[in-house]
C-alpha cells in the first residue's frame, strides 16, 4: 500500500501517472525538437501532482480568477485554427483543471452531483449550448462575432466547472482564509493602478510610467482609456472588483489581528474613492445596496439599524461635500448626470422587447442579439440616442430573455434561486455569536454581498461578458455551497472546524 498523509493511492492511479510520465519521455526521444517542453510538462505535471496531494487545491480557483487583472490576453495571447485563443488565463484554467483532476482521481476528495442546483447549472449550461449550436457558435455580425462561443465559455462552462471543483473540494475554513486574503492582496495591486490612473486622468501623465503590464496604458486595449480601469479591458470588472474588495476588508478586520488588521483598515478607507475613479454607475448603486445588507445582517444584528444610520449620514455628507463632482457629466470626476448611455439603455430595453416576442419561448440564439438587433428600428421609441452602430445589451436578464426566451431567463432566475436558498440553509445552521471563526454567519452575509453585487451590476451590464465577475461569484458560491453540504452530514451544530476526512 502507498499512502500519502492519510490518504490511499490505489495502484491504478500510479500506473496511469507512471505511463502518462512515460509517454512525455517517449515523445521527447521520438522528436526531439519538443524535448524542452517535454521537459517543461514533466516538471509542471510533477508540480501539480505534488499541489493535489500536499497543498491546497482551492487555490488554483483564485488563482485563475486573479489571473485576468494581471496578465491577460493584452500581454500575451496564442491563437489556434479551429480552438479558442490561448492565454496566460487559460492555461492557468487549464492547470486547475489538471490539479483538481488529479485531487480527486488520488483518493483526496469525492466527486458528487446531490444538489438540485447542481442540476439546474447542468440544465442551464445544455440549453444554451444546444441554442449557441442551433443558431451558430459565431454571430453573423463581425463586431462581436465571438459572442456566442465566448460567453458561453466565460460566463457558464468555465466558472459552473470551478464551482463543481470547490463545491467537492471544500472541507475546512482555512479555504476560506485563502480566498478572501488573495483577494485582499490581489485588492492592493488593485488599488495601486486606480490611484495611477486617476492621477494621470487628472492631468500627471507621468503617473502611467509606474504601471505595469504596459498594455494597461494603451489607448487602443479595450474602452473606457478615460475611467480608471484596473488592469482590465473596462472599468465594469474593476468596479465590481473593488465593491467586493470593500466588503472583504471589513469581513477581515473583524477576524484578523496583528499588522494586517492595519493595513486592511487602510485599504478599506481607500477603496470607496477607487470606485468613483471607475465612473461605473452601477458599481456605485451597487455599493449602496450592499451597505444596507452589511449595515443588517453583519455583525450584531441589534445594532444594525445604527449602523445604517450612520451610514446614511455619512453618505448624505459625502454627497453634499461633492455634489458639485456628482452633479454633472464628467465621469472621470464620479459624475453621474450623464445621459446618453441612459438613453441607449431605454433604446435596448425596447429593442429586447421587440426581439423576445418574435420567440417568446426560445429566443434568438444565445449570443445572437446583435444580429436580432441588425433587423430593428435604431431608435423604436423615439428617442435621441444611438442611431448606427453596435451595441449590445446592457442587461444580462434582458438579454438571456431576447437571445434564449423565457426557458433561458427562468433558467438563470432558478440557478440564482436555488444558490440562495443553499446560502440561507448554511447561515440557518450556523451559531448566532460574534466569534472570531471565519465559517460564520458575516462569511455567509459576504456572500450574500457578493451576490447583490453581481445582480446588480448585471441589470445595467450583460456580465456574461465578464470572466471575472463570473469567476469571482461562482468561486464563492461553490465555498458557501461546500459548507452547506458538510453541515447536512455533520448536523445542524456546525463546528467552525468543518472537516471532511473519511469520503
Amino acid at each position: 500500500m502507498f499512502t500519502i498523509g492519510q490518504q490511499r493511492v490505489d495502484t491504478f492511479a500510479l500506473t496511469v501517472l507512471a505511463v502518462l510520465l512515460i509517454a512525455l519521455t517517449a515523445l521527447s526521444v521520438a522528436v526531439p525538437v519538443l524535448s524542452p517542453w517535454c521537459f517543461l510538462g514533466l516538471g509542471v505535471f510533477a508540480l501539480v501532482c505534488y499541489w493535489a496531494v500536499k497543498w491546497e487545491i482551492t487555490i488554483w480557483a483564485w488563482l485563475w480568477v486573479l489571473s485576468y487583472g494581471v496578465v491577460d490576453s493584452g500581454l500575451w495571447k496564442l491563437e489556434i485554427t479551429g480552438f479558442f485563443n490561448l492565454t496566460v488565463p487559460r492555461f492557468v484554467f487549464l492547470t486547475a483543471l489538471l490539479g483538481f483532476g488529479l485531487y480527486f482521481f488520488l483518493g483526496r476528495g469525492r466527486l458528487r452531483f446531490d444538489r438540485t442546483l447542481l442540476w439546474a447549472m447542468a440544465a442551464l449550461t445544455a440549453y444554451c449550448a444546444i441554442s449557441a449550436t442551433a443558431t451558430g457558435w459565431l454571430a453573423r455580425t463581425p463586431e462581436v462575432a465571438t459572442a456566442p462561443y465566448y460567453r458561453f465559455m466565460v460566463a457558464l462552462l468555465f466558472p459552473f466547472i470551478i464551482f463543481y471543483f470547490l463545491y467537492n473540494a471544500t472541507r475546512d475554513e482555512r479555504q476560506i482564509r485563502w480566498a478572501l486574503v488573495l483577494i485582499s492582496v490581489y485588492g492592493w495591486y488593485a488599488l495601486y493602478l486606480s490611484y495611477l490612473q486617476y492621477a494621470s486622468i487628472m492631468g500627471m501623465e507621468a503617473a502611467r510610467e509606474w504601471i505595469w503590464p504596459k498594455y494597461i496604458n494603451d489607448p487602443s486595449y479595450g474602452i473606457h482609456f478615460d475611467r480608471a480601469r484596473g488592469a482590465f479591458a473596462a472599468a465594469g470588472p474593476q468596479g465590481l472588483l473593488l465593491v467586493l474588495l470593500f466588503y472583504t476588508a471589513l469581513f477581515l478586520i473583524r477576524k484578523v489581528r496583528g499588522p494586517y488588521r492595519i493595513a486592511l483598515i487602510i485599504q478599506a478607507i481607500a477603496v470607496p474613492p477607487a470606485i468613483f475613479f471607475t465612473g461605473i454607475r452601477a458599481s456605485y448603486v451597487a455599493f449602496l445596496l450592499c451597505g444596507v445588507v452589511w449595515c443588517l445582517l453583519a455583525g450584531r444584528r441589534r445594532f444594525g439599524v445604527v449602523r445604517l444610520g450612520f451610514a446614511a449620514v455619512v453618505t448624505i455628507l459625502g454627497v453634499a461635500m461633492f455634489w458639485g463632482n456628482l452633479a454633472q457629466t464628467r465621469r472621470q470626476t464620479g459624475g453621474v448626470a450623464q445621459k446618453g448611455p441612459i438613453v441607449s439603455r431605454q433604446i435596448l430595453l425596447h429593442q429586447s422587447w421587440e426581439i423576445f416576442k418574435t420567440n417568446p419561448l426560445t429566443g434568438v440564439g444565445f449570443g445572437h442579439f446583435v444580429d436580432a438587433q441588425q433587423n430593428l428600428e435604431r431608435d423604436p421609441a423615439g428617442l435621441i440616442g444611438l442611431s448606427t452602430g453596435v451595441v449590445v445589451q446592457h442587461n444580462l436578464f434582458l438579454n438571456m430573455a431576447a437571445e434564449t426566451g423565457a426557458i433561458g431567463l427562468g433558467g438563470v432566475l432558478l440557478v440564482l434561486f436555488l444558490l440562495y436558498r443553499q446560502s440561507r440553509q448554511l447561515y440557518g445552521k450556523l451559531p448566532d455569536t460574534a466569534s472570531g471563526d471565519v465559517l460564520s454567519r458575516d462569511f455567509v452575509v459576504l456572500f450574500w454581498v457578493a451576490m447583490l453585487n453581481y445582480v446588480a451590476t448585471a441589470m445595467f451590464r450583460d456580465t456574461f461578458w465578464d470572466v471575472l465577475a463570473n469567476g469571482m461569484f461562482w468561486s464563492l458560491a461553490g465555498l458557501v455551497v461546500g459548507y452547506n453540504r458538510l453541515s447536512q452530514r455533520q448536523g445542524a451544530g456546525l463546528s467552525a472546524e468543518v472537516s471532511d476526512r473519511g469520503t
